[in-house]
């Protein structure tokens, strides 16, 4: 059995609901940050840690009074080398927090592909 890995989205409740019950979206991703800086780019970031996840996830401007939540996406380990690999997927330190802390960048281009290879699930303590 292939080694997986598990990172955490920080989103408000309505976009974690659509990735869970639709996926990764592009046009949604894009409609939701227009007007709104929440990061550097307009691509979909996750985090190694669930607390980490968290606190992105409080910053969410799609909450309307609904809350955030934190999302899994499990991934195979030889999946995210090739997205690495392509250029679609980036492992950075996260500038600019209180903290020390690492994220995976994903470019847009990468959604078709985690779409049909990732699994999203709820988090879970």
């Amino acid at each position: 059995m292939e080694e997986h890995i598990v990172l955490y989205h920080g989103a408000d409740v309505d976009s974690a609901l659509d990735i869970l019950n639709n996926g990764l979206n592009t046009e949604r991703l894009l409609a939701m940050q227009t007007g709104r800086p929440v990061q550097i780019f307009p691509d979909w970031y996750t985090a190694l840690d669930p607390e980490v996840a968290w606190f992105f996830a409080s910053l969410s401007p799609g909450d309307k009074g609904r809350g955030y939540t934190v999302i899994e996406m499990h991934l195979k380990i030889s999946d995210l080398e090739e997205l690495f690999a392509r250029g679609l997927a980036n492992r950075s330190i996260i500038r600019n927090v209180p903290f020390v802390a690492e994220q995976i960048w994903f470019d847009l281009a990468a959604f078709e592909f985690l779409n049909a290879r990732a699994e999203f699930r709820p988090y879970r303590e």
